[in-house]
């Protein structure tokens, strides 16, 4: 995958002295994207049984400022805030799975949703990880469902039947899912199944925030 940078989406380079820096989360002028008093609000690091990967790791709570910076970059295209959420994720890459995994592969968007959106917000959150081993042709969405976000949990798992689909270059290999947000654990469980029936040797999940 050739890196994609979330500073060069927001073009920021050349329009740096006339817009000065402001934290992404609450405009508090300053020279970092997420100010330290943002960042001091950010949940602790969590784990939930009802995933069905291997292993995982969820950062941050989705609530204060965490669940904030998900949106933000989300659905208001503040990508300015990918990079420090990105190099969070890639200090709890290197506690936890570094030299564990053969490929990391972003949960994919549906090509319409993308193109909609214009990038890829998991694909953003992969910057500071190993670029060699970013794969996110491993997993493609191939049917565009419904926003999980206004479904149960049942209805989740209705839609995101077969919603996947996965290259057999995955067959023997251990893959780490990187996603943005975790909340009814639907989408990661299904990617999974999708990886193993396609003969993945294990699947884990890193993502930067979920629900409790």
């Amino acid at each position: 995958m050739g890196r994609i940078s979330p500073i060069g989406l927001v073009g920021r380079t050349a329009g740096s002295a006339l817009y000065p820096t402001r934290c992404g989360l609450c405009d508090l002028l300053g020279d970092e994207p997420i100010c330290d008093t943002c960042a001091a609000d950010f949940g602790n690091v969590y784990r939930t049984t009802r995933l069905d990967v291997d292993r995982h790791l969820i950062l941050y709570h989705y609530t204060g400022r965490a669940g904030q910076a998900v949106r933000r970059l989300k659905f208001s295209r503040a990508t300015s805030l990918a990079a420090p959420m990105s190099q969070r994720l890639s200090v709890a890459y290197e506690r936890e799975f570094a030299g564990e995994v053969d490929a990391i592969v972003p949960v994919p968007l549906h090509w319409t949703r993308r193109f909609m959106r214009g990038f890829n917000q998991s694909e953003l959150l992969c910057f500071g990880l190993p670029e060699a081993l970013i794969k996110p042709t491993l997993l493609r969405r191939i049917r565009a469902t419904q926003p999980q976000s206004s479904l149960d949990p049942r209805e989740r798992l209705v839609s995101l039947a077969d919603a996947f689909r996965a290259s057999p270059v995955v067959a023997g290999k251990s893959i780490l899912l990187v996603d943005d947000v975790v909340t009814s654990g639907s989408t990661a469980s299904e990617c999974a199944r999708t990886l193993r029936d396609a003969g993945a040797a294990g699947v884990a999940l890193l993502a930067f925030a979920g629900s409790p």
